[in-house]
């Protein structure tokens, strides 16, 4: 398994690259919902989760080595990710502002300018912090599952597309 998602060479057949994809979509969406249980450990398990950026490249290398292509095609498939999940994030997250009470979220915001004014940084971050964290709980769920589920559209759509090189090439024996 480590060399499945850690180790970009070789390749690997398109039912590897989906024990991967179905391994990281699990875990990626398991991190996207820890705001629920608390906001301060999906904080850090949002740095930890940047590992996961580099088993997916792992992955798409090794799947586009299968088909005799360069690794830097991983590129397409990610970028379209990242793009996808930051518009998924956005509407999610309008849509968690969206359902905070309206007097709530003047009394942070005012509570946050009062000490802005006052010169108290660590008060105003400490009222966007709340409200952060407010906003997380209520869109950590839609958002996970709204990514999750980009991710397995792209990841699946694209191993489909992606056809495997029934020889050797250069980048190892087919592992068919």
């Amino acid at each position: 398994m480590m060399n499945l998602l850690f180790s970009p060479s070789g390749r690997i057949n398109s039912a590897e690259f989906r024990q991967g994809a179905l391994i990281l979509i699990v875990l990626g969406f398991l991190f996207n919902i820890s705001p629920m249980i608390n906001y301060q450990l999906s904080m850090i398990l949002g740095i930890v989760g940047l590992v996961f950026i580099w088993c997916w490249i792992v992955l798409w290398i090794k799947r586009y080595h299968d088909s005799g292509k360069s690794g830097w095609m991983c590129l397409l498939p990610i970028v379209l990710f990242i793009v996808l999940a930051f518009i998924i994030s956005m509407v999610v997250q309008a849509m968690g502002m969206a359902g905070i009470d309206p007097e709530t979220q003047a009394a942070i915001e005012e509570m946050a300018n009062e000490a802005a004014e006052s010169g108290d940084i660590g008060g105003m971050f400490s009222q966007m912090m709340g409200m952060g964290a407010e906003v997380a709980k209520k869109t950590a769920l839609p958002n996970a599952l709204m990514t999750a589920l980009a991710s397995a559209i792209i990841a699946f759509g694209f191993n489909a597309i992606i056809k495997s090189e029934p020889n050797e090439n250069s980048f190892g024996p087919y592992s068919g």
